[in-house]
């Protein structure tokens, strides 16, 4: 396989094993194949994976990693967000005969596309179109909701998805700028000078102030939570329906947004005598994973036997 490097590292990899369980010849669904750090170690122990991501770049860039199991078709391939699931599934056993033994979610943006200088995502990709868009044939970029939405309503969506405690303040100045050049709403750099004179500029800081305000930009641009509500059934219902033992989803969240939907439909699968959950809490990273990889601090796994 081509151990090619690259600057993400997939986050609880041995935890995902652990809950996956992975079994030779059985079929798992890998909801969000990012750069397929996962997937690579569910190939390794025999098992076939069905792979969903709508990232064109990350779709091109795992043809060339995983030639090899694609033509030995250990590896299927979608570029289709993972809200269509169900229905990718269904195509597939028209011409396949499979029983999904497991799914697996990682919520997680990968770092390529944070850092991807051509989308917006950066902070330091300031001459940028603020565009954030995961699935370029998406219709609505982060600059158009800037230019749409009203005061009051990009106040709430950035204390909602992005926990921004100065949204007001933000929301006020980009209206401001709004009413002076709204074409300057286009570019990365006019929404960070926004936050920046908003929040003010404290040195030091850990994140950039304007982190809270990008990620919920990311979230409605790319209906993060909307996705992820309409998926969860989909893979519980396949796994249901499926003939496969030993079956397994699993959920990685790196946000509250998330793991609180995460965390509600699992218990509810439980409540409703459907499934087991492996762990009563979620799983975290070790000491050891996050001396290599930080960001799996806000990493938290859950996963359900059924």
């Amino acid at each position: 396989m081509n151990q090619a490097n690259t600057s993400h590292q997939a986050v609880l990899v041995k935890e995902v094993l652990e809950a996956l369980d992975p079994q030779k010849g059985c079929y798992y669904i890998d909801a969000t194949f990012g750069r397929g750090g996962h997937s690579r170690e569910i190939l390794k122990r025999g098992a076939k994976v069905i792979a969903f991501d709508f990232d064109k770049q990350s779709i091109e860039t795992a043809k060339e990693l995983f030639k090899k199991e694609i033509a030995n078709d250990q590896l299927i391939l979608l570029r289709e967000n993972f809200s269509k699931m169900q229905d990718s599934i269904k195509n597939l056993k028209k011409s396949l005969d499979l029983e999904i033994s497991g799914v697996l979610f990682d919520f997680g943006t990968s770092t390529e596309q944070l850092m991807s200088k051509e989308r917006g995502f950066s902070f330091e990709a300031q001459e940028e179109t603020l565009d954030m868009r995961m699935d370029d044939r998406l219709g609505v970029r982060a600059c158009d909701l800037l230019k749409l939405l009203d005061e009051k309503q990009l106040a709430k969506m950035l204390f909602e998805y992005g926990g921004e405690t100065d949204a007001r303040a933000i929301a006020r100045k980009i209206v401001e700028q709004r009413k002076k050049d709204p074409s300057s709403l286009d570019l990365v750099s006019t929404l960070v000078e926004i936050v920046e004179q908003a929040k003010g500029r404290h040195y030091g800081q850990k994140i950039h102030a304007a982190t809270k305000t990008f990620q919920a930009l990311r979230i409605i641009v790319n209906d993060e939570l909307g996705n992820i509500e309409t998926a969860l059934p989909q893979a519980l219902q396949i796994l249901r329906t499926s003939k496969a033992a030993n079956k397994r989803l699993v959920a990685i969240a790196f946000h509250e947004g998330e793991d609180r939907l995460v965390k509600t439909f699992f218990k509810q699968i439980e409540a409703d005598n459907l499934g087991k959950l492996i762990n009563k809490k979620a799983i975290t990273a070790s000491e050891e994973e996050l001396h290599h990889n930080p960001r799996a601090r806000s990493a938290k796994l859950r996963a359900v036997a059924l």
